[in-house]
């Protein structure tokens, strides 16, 4: 295969959020900001995270990704982009038989995902028989199938199962099964752990990591765990207040954070009390949205913000070496990373 193609295959199949803003309709006929001027592409086979507290509008983001904001909430300004294939953008509706089909998504709570009164493999073949327009039968057999691969035992018999019958890593495992069917080029999981013990945790990041490696597609992995990110994905993100403040490779974010808000989130990470020192929370809280203070978001909770050039004017974003960062005394700080 020529680079020219390669490449050309790359973009067709890359996600592409450029300058994405959203905003929520207020009392009076004013809209509240609530992500801003976000961009980042994910290419084919690599696994992506977004990471950022509560309110920091990362979930916000993936759901404009799947044209999944709720009514009242809209993109007042950017793009995201599948390939060729606009997904979102002003006054814009998701293209019909993309979602579900070339982008998918796995949610925090596959029960809610999940309809009760519906057999588990029923609820994957109507996946199969909506977008592919496959048989019956062969919708059942695929279904049986898929959910073999996502390590679920005995797949044609539990495949005759209700969800209540399943454990809630088995419930997760189900849901991947259902984005996965489709085989879409892009996967965007939002906190798929979160309500799933630490074993269980592992055992469904591990299946999202070869499930993306062996189908080469785009995974964006939206949490608040840095640990998540750090055993998962090749580059990160991280947000607040609706901002990207940092991204870059998740070794080089690690090893030599660029933002404080990053080397805050990790200095507060739970697994530093397994290298002896105890973690350490960040003071205050994320801004509510329309709250935001002038200059950098993070000033008023930011330990190294000064008078001047981070309360005065909006910080840009820069970029060298691969990395971006929106800190105006960047240049200037040395911060402590963390090994993974």
């Amino acid at each position: 295969m020529s680079a020219v193609t390669s490449a050309a295959m790359s973009d067709a199949m890359s996600l592409d959020v450029r300058g994405l803003s959203i905003a929520a309709r207020a009392a009076g006929g004013r809209t509240v900001p609530l992500v801003t001027d976000v961009s980042f592409r994910i290419a084919p086979g690599e696994a992506f995270g977004l990471v950022g507290e509560s309110g920091s509008g990362k979930s916000m983001t993936a759901l404009a990704a799947l044209g999944l904001l709720r009514r009242g909430v809209a993109v007042t300004a950017g793009s995201v982009r599948l390939g060729g294939t606009e997904l979102a953008g002003p006054g814009r509706a998701m293209p019909a038989g993309v979602r579900g089909r070339r982008i998918a998504m796995v949610f925090q709570d596959p029960m809610a995902g999940l309809n009760p009164a519906m057999r588990v493999g029923e609820q994957i073949a109507e996946v199969l028989r909506h977008h592919l327009r496959m048989g019956r039968a062969a919708a059942a057999r695929r279904a049986a199938d898929l959910l073999g691969e996502v390590g679920i035992e005995a797949p044609a018999r539990r495949a005759r199962d209700y969800p209540h019958t399943f454990s809630g890593g088995m419930r997760q495992r189900v849901m991947i099964a259902m984005a996965l069917a489709c085989e879409p080029a892009v996967l965007i999981a939002d906190e798929p752990t979160t309500a799933l013990d630490v074993t269980v945790q592992a055992q469904i990041l591990d299946l999202l990591v070869r499930m993306q490696d062996e189908r080469g597609m785009a995974l964006l992995l939206v949490t608040h765990d840095l640990g998540v990110v750090a055993g998962t994905c090749h580059r990160l993100a991280v947000m607040y207040a609706g901002r990207l403040v940092e991204e870059g490779p998740v070794g080089e974010v690690f090893d030599a954070p660029r933002h404080p808000y990053t080397a805050a989130l990790l200095a507060a990470a739970p697994e530093n009390a397994m290298r002896g020192t105890a973690p350490k929370a960040i003071p205050g809280t994320v801004p509510a949205p329309g709250a935001y203070p002038p200059g950098c978001a993070f000033g008023p909770r930011c330990a190294h913000a000064r008078p001047g050039p981070c309360d005065t004017g909006p910080v840009a974003m820069t970029e060298s070496d691969g990395r971006r960062v929106r800190c105006a005394r960047a240049p200037e700080l040395a911060l402590p990373g963390v090994p993974r």
